[in-house]
């Protein structure tokens, strides 16, 4: 992502926060793209989303989301950088705000991060992970998550090097048992429920990530990136591809 384009990020966002109660503008007369990509590590995710942010003609915002927070937050830069998609214990984390004086960081990590993903969906982009298809619910966007096993994963990871597979596969359950809980914790929902995605994709099934990418790009064309609609039941279609 240009540094322009970042700053301007940060710009909407301060403004946002001195003029919180502020309505929009209106709606644009053309949506821009937004697709969100929730990932389990090593599926690939990360390479997709780039690779679909190109093909939308859009930026791909990944560790630029917590950049973001970062810079406009008030709390700790380093207490905010703990909190990427995984909650350390809070214990000692509220301990050290409390001795620096500083407001909790969770509470102020939260309403960042909302204001940091609604801001890049106001511009348009592919966001990545940290539970944006959740926090931008109701608004125009395509939810897709890509999985994979953990073995799979796990070699993909250390690059076809069978020394390294071990460690990899350590990695993957351990960053992905953290994602889960930073979702059942934040969001109250599990980040395997199918039904809070439009699309999935398993990489096991779908090794050519470049080719992921096309089918995201023509499932989006298909969604047309339509709001969640707000029926008054809870019955929900999702269209999956999947093993």
């Amino acid at each position: 992502m240009a540094r322009d384009e970042f700053q301007a990020l940060l710009t909407y966002i301060r403004t946002d926060q001195l003029q919180p109660h502020r309505p929009h503008s209106g709606p644009l007369e053309s949506a821009p793209p937004v697709v969100t990509i929730a990932r389990g590590h090593g599926s690939g995710g990360e390479a997709i989303a780039a690779k679909l942010a190109g093909s939308l003609g859009v930026s791909c915002f990944d560790k630029e989301i917590l950049d973001a927070v970062v810079a406009t937050a008030t709390s700790d830069p380093t207490l905010m950088r703990q909190l990427d998609e995984k909650l350390p214990e809070r214990a000692g984390m509220f301990l050290y705000a409390s001795l620096m004086g500083l407001h909790d960081p969770l509470t102020e990590y939260q309403q960042l991060l909302t204001r940091v993903v609604n801001g890049i969906a106001f511009r348009g982009g592919v966001i990545v992970g940290r539970g944006a298809h959740l926090l931008l619910r109701g608004a125009p966007r395509f939810r897709v998550r890509i999985v994979g096993s953990d073995e799979i994963c796990a070699a993909r990871l250390a690059g076809g090097d069978p020394a390294k597979v071990v460690d990899a596969l350590h990695e993957v359950q351990r960053v992905n048992t953290a994602r889960a809980k930073y979702f059942k914790e934040f969001f109250k929902v599990s980040n395997d429920d199918p039904l809070q995605y439009d699309l999935t994709v398993n990489t096991d099934r779908f090794p050519d990530l470049d080719a992921v990418a096309t089918l995201i790009l023509q499932a989006y064309r298909v969604h047309g990136g339509h709001a969640e609609a707000q029926p008054p039941s809870s019955t929900h279609q999702d269209s999956t591809s999947g093993p």
